[in-house]
């Protein structure tokens, strides 16, 4: 066996792959971001979801204790740069979705504090 074309063709092949797999500029690089979800209902909240607009997953539940109404809670987000939007939904004690459906298309790269309020039963911003 010819060892030496053999480790020719492997570092050919190393640096044509290379820049494959080290990504371009171009790659969409990745963002951290904190919302702060605020329970302005009279419902306890027992679970929350936040998915990026285009997913059909919900994925896990993102609180560990029940979210009372008038706590706060921070929300770590990591996402793509270019895609801001995402939805949201609440759960309380009942299992019942507040609101039934949960919120769509929040621009989380314009706006972090979000508020679950009883009258809209919709994400509003909150100062």
């Amino acid at each position: 066996m010819n060892y030496r074309k053999l480790l020719v063709n492997l570092t050919i092949g190393t640096l044509v792959a290379l820049p494959i797999v080290l990504g371009t500029p171009e790659v969409a690089k990745a963002n951290r971001r904190t919302l702060i979800i605020h329970n302005h209902t009279e419902a306890n909240i027992t679970d929350l979801y936040v998915s990026p607009e285009w997913s059909r997953y919900w994925g896990s539940d993102l609180l560990s204790y029940t979210l009372k109404p008038g706590d706060s809670i921070p929300i770590d987000i990591t996402f793509q740069e270019g895609n801001c939007l995402y939805d949201i939904l609440a759960k309380d004690i009942n299992g019942n979705e507040v609101p039934p459906g949960g919120f769509g298309e929040l621009n989380i790269c314009k706006n972090d504090r979000f508020a679950l309020t009883d009258t809209t039963m919709r994400v509003v911003l909150w100062p």
